[in-house]
């Protein structure tokens, strides 16, 4: 989760004297300091047996628990390189790394730095492996890399000056290390910031992967006017975006200034960042990055009082309700004064199973003075309710509100307002589920709000479907369209998050990862653009036999089909890891009216809701110029309604997800 303020580190390259550097770094309102496992000035004999003589480093006594268990990020020794090619020195880097680890353990530090060195890691993978395997303290591997490879860039420089492959590479060492440590949650990566910054991109890219801290070396600095440290604007930018998705600053290098000057000018840098309070999301999500949550099933479940005042604090959503709603009645009034009305029916709801009914009709007003008639369907408390009487006041238009709700403790409070708020209005609440109230006349507008993060998983289209006969022929739906979207994403974090989501065996992980999840997604990256996947309109056109006839079920209702089955294609930019795909909607209420969560359309200040992370089994490597396809089915039974999917790159094709629903369902 975002954090409040900045921590800043000072990372120590050998210290003699811990206690003192540790002082050092505490005065100076450092929050922990990076230091050397092994003491300098300490031999380290090994015997063929792979064991020690005698001490290696300096004793743990020398600082308190409290100190060695949240101020101290142990750096295991730069030169070890358990996949070194010469066997004997690959062994003995091994027994070194597995001592200095174990030592690691024993002082019980929260975090541990190591380095990578290439791309091959199998070796210390496994070796890591084990250590958590018998490690029972919760410490954190940092792996750290450089943000560029000089190696490569030396190699390349005569090649192609614009070439990648330089800025590629660390990525490369780190995605292949962390799928060999399957993308375990405790593995972060440290990125050392260097003086040249790659593209966006490239940026972008670091910018999905679980960053702990960001290296930001004294070089880096240069001294203003007034003699004291700062950074370039690029580099600005970037620690400020590596700090916004969680990363620790590590500062690094020789001392060319006073060490409190570089945390006094990362603090003001921090403070001078835009402030999260103008953005609506960004203040309602603090506290949510990135935390898993599951759908909600509002037809199979009744929301409770927390849910509804959440929903009902939206700045934006029920305002562009209101405007949709405000046009709708003005485009009924034109209707009507164009067309007239051709039937006369009364103006009092009959309504079968009535439960409570506030407010009376006239049964002999003339056609245009009618009043229109609105049906908020799964009306909640009354936001619908409240944004209709208000774009009636602002239309002059004359309204009847019949509010149908199936929660008993919303219709509680519709009923409490009927009395006590709106006993001047023409309201009625109904009691109970939309598709299966019976009453008239129909009605001139239905109005809901029963979209889910995905636009229909939480049953929109068989919902309204089902209500279908409630209104007239010609009326107005609002909402009239919704779309489905997707994006595929990589995202180390969520996916792991995904599979640890629910905790069991290995058939309990699997359904983890054929689940969606409602998530607010700050440690993502996308990979291709953003596609449509379902769409469906309302009022919904029925089904035609084969001689062209319309279908109809035994209300006299014209039959639906809401079953899909859409197939995707993406071509990758560049290399990546793709985790599963981020998934958002828009909608077009009335009219020019729309709500949106798609990132390039979201609607500004708009907080209902979050988008959804469908995750997929196995984490693909897709690489510049490879094809993405995926296929995406939306299945209906009589009693439920699931997704399927199934991803394919070049050869490799992911299992089909979710056959049959039997992982994650939505209950009708």
């Amino acid at each position: 989760m975002a954090q409040q303020e900045i921590s800043c580190g000072l990372d120590y390259i050998t210290a003699p004297d811990l206690q003192a550097c540790l002082s050092e770094a505490l005065h100076a309102n450092y929050a922990f300091i990076v230091s050397p496992i092994i003491h300098p000035r300490f031999r380290r004999p090994i015997l063929p047996s792979g064991g020690t003589v005698g001490g290696f480093t300096r004793s743990d006594m020398i600082l308190s628990p409290q100190d060695w268990n949240s101020r101290i990020v142990g750096k295991i020794s730069e030169y070890l390189d358990p996949d070194a090619p010469a066997p004997i020195v690959r062994q003995r880097h091994e027994d070194s790394l597995n001592e200095e680890l174990s030592y690691c353990r024993g002082l019980g530090l929260p975090a541990v730095m190591l380095s990578l060195h290439s791309k091959y890691t199998n070796n210390l993978a496994r070796t890591l492996h084990t250590y958590f395997e018998t490690s029972h303290h919760p410490t954190l591997i940092w792996a750290s890399v450089p943000m560029l490879c000089h190696k490569t860039l030396k190699a390349n420089i005569d090649i192609d000056n614009e070439n990648d492959d330089a800025w590629n590479e660390p990525w490369h060492w780190w995605t292949k290390f962390h799928e060999r440590m399957g993308w375990d949650k405790r593995i972060g990566v440290v990125i050392e910031m260097s003086a040249d910054l790659p593209s966006q991109d490239i940026l972008k890219r670091w910018l999905g992967e679980p960053i702990r801290a960001i290296i930001v070396p004294t070089s880096l600095f240069h001294n203003n006017r007034k003699g004291y440290p700062v950074l370039s604007r690029a580099h600005q930018q970037v620690v400020v975006s590596m700090v916004e998705h969680d990363a620790q600053v590590i500062v690094s290098g020789a001392r060319r200034s006073n060490i409190e000057y570089y945390l006094q000018y990362l603090y003001r840098l921090w403070k001078r960042r835009p402030y999260i309070g103008d953005d609506p999301m960004l203040s309602y999500a603090k506290g949510w990055e990135d935390y898993l949550q599951t759908p909600l099933q509002p037809l199979a479940d009744n929301l409770d009082t927390h849910t509804y005042n959440v929903f009902e604090k939206d700045p934006v959503k029920y305002d562009q309700y209101q405007k949709a709603i405000a046009q709708a009645l003005t485009d009924m009034h034109k209707k009507r004064k164009g067309e007239g009305i051709d039937d006369h029916q009364s103006d009092s709801c009959i309504i079968e199973a009535k439960k409570c009914e506030v407010g009376q009709g006239d049964n002999t007003v003339k056609e245009n003075e009618r009043p229109i008639t609105v049906m908020v369907l799964g009306a909640g408390r009354g936001p619908l309710v409240r944004a209709t009487l208000n774009a009636a006041d602002i239309t002059n238009s004359k309204v009847k509100v019949i509010a149908v709700e199936k929660n008993p403790c919303a219709v509680v409070v519709l009923a409490a307002q009927v009395r006590e708020v709106w006993r001047d209005r023409d309201v009625i609440v109904i009691p109970g589920d939309m598709r299966q109230v019976n009453f008239s006349p129909k009605a001139d507008i239905i109005v809901s709000e029963l979209l889910g993060s995905w636009g229909d998983n939480e049953l929109s289209p068989e919902c309204l479907d089902g209500a279908a006969g409630l209104l007239k022929s010609g009326g107005i739906s609002i909402p009239r369209e919704y779309s489905s979207y997707v994006a595929p994403i990589s995202s180390p974090r969520l996916w792991a998050a995904a599979r640890a989501a629910s905790p069991g065996n290995s058939a309990q992980i699997e359904k983890n990862l054929e689940t969606l999840w409602v998530v607010y997604m700050q440690n993502k990256h996308d990979i291709a653009e953003t596609k449509c996947v379902f769409t469906f309109d309302h009022p919904a056109k029925g089904m035609k036999n084969y001689e062209g006839q319309d279908l109809t079920d035994y209300r006299g209702l014209p039959m639906t089909d809401n079953r899909r089955c859409t197939t995707l294609t993406w071509e990758v930019e560049q290399d990546n890891v793709m985790h599963g795909f981020g998934g958002y909607f828009d909608c077009l209420l009335y009219g020019k009216e729309m709500i949106s969560i798609v990132p390039s359309t979201h609607s500004p200040g708009m907080i209902s809701w979050f988008p959804i992370f469908i995750p997929i089994k196995t984490p693909l490597r897709v690489r510049k110029g490879d094809k993405i396809k995926a296929i995406f089915w939306r299945c209906v039974s009589a009693r439920r309604v699931w997704y399927e999917w199934i991803v394919e790159v070049g050869e490799h094709t992911t299992p089909l997800h979710n056959p049959n629903g039997r992982s994650s369902e939505m209950l009708l």
